[in-house]
């Protein structure tokens, strides 16, 4: 029921399959990582979270079924608006095997009219997006 709320808000501005560029820090090294380098490579997977939202923390385990299910796509978690020291404390206490980019000012969240999360954002091969929604797809 938490998912079914969270996705009431998420604002749908994107039209279907309009994937938007962006570049963010990574938060091991600090390295930017640019989508468009990504795009039509393998199917991308954005996860927009934050430590504070326990519906996050709930849909983890969906996430990482489903990485396992795809090794080859490229699954990126993007921290909207916090700061380092929180995302640190958070991936020491929950397992989140993801890459990891840090978006303090929710610039892509944005970007991509994102008002609530968690949301998954699945882009193809094709550059398009075939997802987005509140909780993970079970399949790509």
């Amino acid at each position: 029921m938490k998912y079914l709320f969270f996705s009431l808000f998420i604002s749908l501005n994107l039209s279907a399959g309009e994937v938007k560029d962006f570049s963010l820090p990574k938060y091991k090294d600090d390295k930017t990582f640019k989508l468009s380098e990504h795009l039509g490579k393998k199917t991308i997977v954005l996860n927009f979270w934050a430590t504070w939202c326990t519906s996050c923390i709930q849909e983890l385990p969906e996430l990482h079924a489903l990485k396992a299910k795809y090794p080859s796509a490229l699954f990126i978690g993007i921290n909207s608006g916090e700061k380092k020291k929180l995302i640190k404390k958070f991936l020491k206490r929950h397992k989140f095997d993801f890459e990891h980019l840090v978006d303090p000012k929710m610039k892509v969240a944005d970007l991509y009219g994102i008002t609530a999360i968690p949301v998954t954002i699945v882009i193809d091969k094709n550059k398009k997006i075939v997802f987005n929604g509140a909780r993970p797809p079970k399949n790509l």
